[in-house]
């Protein structure tokens, strides 16, 4: 099997459910598995039947040895109907840390380290754990900064930095 694109949440067509469900034996194993190799779900095939067929059934449908398909050439099958597949959008590329915001990072992470809850919230280390968590999670939601390169430039961890940008 090639790779395949499935789109989810997709019915199949009104046409499609009329053809498939009149179906039986190896046409019906074939269609399904034209139908799931052309993106289709195992569960839209499913679903076409009523009462709906599990997706474990639809599975040994689509997998199941069957003799090739131009030994039923006394039953044509139609093409396959397509599927709308969504296109993601366009993602915005990375940047990297310009050299004051990495200063910036480098300066307050050593700060905000010293932070604890019990702190009064005007002591240095609880504003600079403010402002550096602000700071990255400006960096990361907004800039697109890798958390990577926000935990190398305060000296932590990848997990202690994605906590702190989350």
């Amino acid at each position: 099997m090639t790779s395949r694109r499935a789109a989810r949440g997709q019915s199949l067509p009104g046409y499609e459910v009329e053809y498939i469900t009149g179906l039986e034996g190896y046409h019906l194993y074939l269609r399904a598995r034209e139908l799931y190799q052309s993106g289709w779900t195992l569960r839209s095939i499913g679903e076409a039947f009523n009462p709906p067929r599990t997706r474990s059934t639809v599975r040994y449908w689509v997998t199941a040895q069957t003799p090739i398909a131009s030994a039923f050439s006394d039953h044509p099958l139609p093409p396959v109907p397509r599927l709308v597949t969504p296109t993601p959008a366009p993602l915005t590329p990375r940047r990297h840390l310009t050299v004051a915001e990495h200063d910036e990072v480098a300066e307050l992470a050593p700060i905000a380290r010293k932070y604890r809850a019990t702190m009064h919230p005007d002591h240095k280390a609880a504003l600079a754990n403010v402002t550096l968590t602000a700071l990255c999670r400006a960096l990361h939601h907004g800039e697109r900064v890798t958390i990577r390169e926000l935990a190398d430039a305060a000296g932590v961890s990848y997990r202690a930095m994605a906590r702190r940008v989350s």
